[in-house]
């Protein structure tokens, strides 16, 4: 039997976001989900999971863009069929399911056929669409060009952002996307030792509950974010840059009070240009894209809107996965005088134990006490 043939198996558990998905995924599961061009860091964000296999709706690597997600899988040992169709959507949560090369079947149910990747087809298709990338960046430059001249207002001068009513200035504030996993050591560290404000995008508020973060502000699509963490933020802004009421009409169902935003960009960065208007001393993003190719590969605005909100607020802008090689641990003084003490204490310890250090002792207590008593 061939590689490409040996039979897994292993829990559905489905989704059409692998970023959502990766966020409850365990060892074992065979993650499905519904991804055009699936990109690296959701990639990453599924293989840090180690599902036993990766089923995708749509196609890894269309040849549009030279996206390497399937790459990422691929090369950490994870099998990944592509191509399954929306039917694979369909299947039940938790369904046991077996994958035996490019046939999914769940349940006793219909077999779904797809086309099992490997490292060399995938390969050679990036390279492929790697050759054409450039008209890509030439297309996503006029639309950035565009975009600057329709939101220039909102861009450059802040007209129409959200008021954030916390105090915001000179303090530090963590955006948390719904790309957000929740893995991060270091972020967790620096929230404890900080304090920064933390705003939740949308989902990503449940994404920072979960890692130990507490969103004092969600601001974004409130239709999919769990109710406690609506109810403990100090500030809801519902907003939707594609204009839909979903998240407005949950907002008043539940009796929420809430401010309202109509910007046309991404929920995203409204928080960041809204952070950095007011003031943050910085701006860490939890969850930001990664590099050219994620902002080229969004086929609407979006990814445009998101360069340009990372270059307008760019003197304040950090990226929570470089966190660790820019930020160092700060010892409270507390912590810092407890050290000195202990280390003190145990010098003493040590000299009372011989002759010479035990005289000495005796001799500096005795002239601090002759010294003392003297100067009453």
């Amino acid at each position: 039997m061939t590689a490409a043939a040996t039979l897994i198996s292993g829990p559905a558990r489905v989704d059409s976001s692998p970023r959502a998905l990766a966020r409850r995924l365990q060892p074992g599961d065979v993650a499905i989900v519904d991804a055009l061009d699936l990109d690296k860091g959701a990639a990453a964000a599924l293989a840090e999971r180690r599902p036993v296999a990766v089923v995708n709706a749509q196609s890894c690597i269309s040849g549009r863009l030279p996206t390497t997600g399937a790459l990422v899988l691929l090369e950490a040992g994870i099998p990944v069929v592509e191509s399954a169709g929306p039917a694979a959507l369909a299947i039940r949560d938790g369904a046991a399911v077996t994958v035996e090369g490019g046939t999914i079947s769940a349940g006793g149910g219909s077999s779904l056929e797809g086309t099992r990747l490997t490292l060399e087809t995938v390969t050679a298709r990036v390279r492929a669409a790697d050759e054409d990338l450039h008209v890509h960046v030439a297309s996503f430059t006029a639309t950035a060009l565009d975009l600057l001249d329709q939101d220039a207002d909102l861009l450059l001068d802040g007209i129409g952002l959200p008021e954030l009513r916390l105090p915001i200035e000179g303090r530090p504030v963590v955006v948390v996307t719904s790309r957000f996993t929740g893995s991060d050591e270091v972020l967790a560290r620096f929230a404890r030792e900080r304090r920064p404000i933390v705003i939740g995008v949308g989902e990503g508020a449940d994404a920072a509950r979960a890692a130990g973060l507490n969103p004092r502000i969600v601001l974004g699509d409130v239709d999919g974010v769990s109710e406690d963490a609506l109810r403990r933020a100090s500030q809801v802004v519902v907003h939707d840059g594609e204009g839909r009421d979903a998240g407005r009409a949950r907002a008043l169902a539940i009796g929420l009070t809430h401010d309202w935003c109509e910007a046309g960009l991404a929920s995203e960065d409204v928080a960041l240009l809204a952070a950095h208007a007011a003031g943050a001393s910085v701006v860490i993003l939890a969850g930001a894209r990664e590099g050219l190719l994620e902002y080229v590969s969004d086929r609407s605005t979006a990814g445009a809107g998101a360069l340009l909100s990372r270059l307008v607020a760019s003197g304040s802008v950090v990226d929570a996965s470089v966190l660790g090689a820019v930020y160092r641990h700060r010892y409270s003084a507390v912590m810092s005088w407890g050290a000195f003490g202990l280390a003190l204490g145990a010098l003493l310890l040590a000299a009372w134990g011989t002759a010479e250090g035990h005289d000495a002792i005796e001799s500096a207590w005795t002239w601090l006490a002759d010294t003392l008593g003297g100067g009453r």
